[in-house]
């Protein structure tokens, strides 16, 4: 049985399956005030209402007409009317979809939780292997596709949350009025985290290995046959877990740059304000004093005189790296390996273009020598005969036109001429040619 087109069927009801933003939001204010409990059409109206004023976007003359435009779509999928007793409640498709947006923000990242879903996916899985009646397939059916979509949605959050801290990290540090050492401080706490979550994922990558070599066991054992379809599933699915959080871990990595980078600017930042805060002070606190023609300025008391230092007598200071006094290592030379069926595949092609340019000479001279000899060739029966004797390869006689017209573009001593008159041979009867005579001037 064929089943429906997914594409087609979605792009005729996609507005009425997802909500824009507006209705989206409408629908889960709704939710989170009644839940699965029944609400009128004014009571509708006003979280409509309170949304676009959140929103920015209330507009009393048009509320009307956008009320019940509203209402009527969200009655496509998402809403029940009760006609007689005009009540309205949430559709099963409606609450669902406000249940799964609630989950997903309500949910928090736990690596302790992924490390004990793998935990436990193992500890089964050695279980069914050893109690009567369980197999390799009813742990698949049992325990592992439940806990597969909940390790899942375990990993989504986490690179979620990476990422949204990264970006909040940004926002702070972009801020103006920004408290330094307070965001050092939350900056400090967050590394820590991501530090923890980092060695916790690591532990959680071995277990899926743990799972690989108990199936690996169940695959070499002669009664695999029934299990092999699982068998790729599980192996499949710990292959994308392990690139997941491959990736988050790489994420996280690259935070450490961004740190750096953001202690330099700090730095950078910190200096700039101490040096103008110096400047300030000086340009308030400096003065002048005139000795005949000349001025000199003399800065406040709590600046220090600045004494001229001899160039020579200053510490100088060379800074090697470790790595240039540590011995190179040794570099192994690299290992050639020679692709002998492609040195074949080379040789017989390279010999192929040795017999054609060969062949294209030969007829090349064949054809000036009767030039030269009787002093005109008639070039169309040359052609039809060297495409015969060379087994229908086109390329040579075509080549060996191009070269006897090179030979003989000399106009003082060769004459060429060409009837748009089309010859043609009985052994070769899709080709025709025009009619074209060379000429030795005497």
């Amino acid at each position: 049985m064929q089943g429906s087109d997914l594409y087609k069927e979605a792009k005729q009801h996609y507005y009425q399956l997802v909500p824009d933003r507006e209705d989206g939001l409408i629908l889960l204010a709704l939710y989170q005030q009644y839940g699965d409990k029944e609400f009128t059409e004014e009571q509708i109206i006003d979280i409509i209402t309170r949304v676009f004023v959140d929103l920015g976007r209330e507009n009393k003359r048009m509320a009307y007409e956008r009320n019940n435009q509203i209402i009527i779509r969200l009655q496509e999928f998402f809403l029940w009317r009760d006609r007689n007793r005009k009540v309205y409640r949430f559709k099963k498709y409606g609450e669902e979809f406000c249940k799964r947006i609630n989950k997903r923000l309500a949910e928090s990242y736990s690596p302790a939780k992924i490390k004990r879903i793998f935990n436990y996916l193992l500890d089964s899985l050695k279980k069914s292997s050893t109690t009567e009646g369980d197999n390799f397939n009813t742990w698949v059916e049992d325990h592992f596709n439940a806990r597969s979509n909940e390790l899942a949605e375990q990993i989504e959050i986490l690179d979620q949350q990476v990422g949204e801290s990264v970006k909040e990290f940004k926002v702070k540090f972009k801020s103006q009025h920004v408290n330094i050492i307070r965001l050092i401080d939350t900056v400090s706490k967050g590394l820590e985290i991501i530090k923890a979550h980092a060695a916790e994922l690591t532990n959680a990558f071995q277990t899926t290995y743990d799972i690989d070599e108990h199936i690996q066991g169940i695959l070499e054992g002669s009664d695999a046959f029934p299990y092999l379809d699982n068998i790729r599933k599980v192996q499949h699915y710990n292959e994308q877990v392990r690139a997941h959080l491959e990736q988050i871990s790489i994420r996280i990595d690259k935070i450490k740059p961004q740190i750096r980078e953001f202690i330099f600017e700090f730095n950078q930042r910190e200096l700039d304000r101490k040096t103008d805060r110096f400047i300030h002070y000086l340009l308030d606190h400096s003065s002048y004093q005139r000795s005949g023609s000349q001025k000199k300025l003399e800065l406040p008391d709590v600046v220090p005189p600045l004494w001229v230092r001899r160039s020579d007598t200053a510490a100088r200071f060379y800074i090697v790296s470790s790595r240039d006094l540590m011995p190179k290592p040794p570099v192994k030379p690299p290992v050639r390996e020679i692709d002998h069926v492609r040195k074949a595949e080379m040789i017989t092609h390279n010999k192929h273009l040795l017999y054609v340019k060969k062949r294209i000479t030969f007829w090349s001279e064949q054809a000036m020598e009767v030039i030269r000899n009787e002093g005109a060739l008639d070039f169309s029966p040359l052609f039809f005969r060297i495409l015969a004797e060379e087994q229908g390869n086109l390329l040579i006689p075509v080549r060996t036109a191009q070269r006897v017209v090179k030979l003989c573009r000399d106009r003082s001593l060769f004459h060429i001429s060409v009837r748009q008159e089309p010859d043609v041979n009985a052994h070769f009867q899709h080709l025709s040619l025009w009619k074209m005579n060379i000429r030795r001037i005497n």
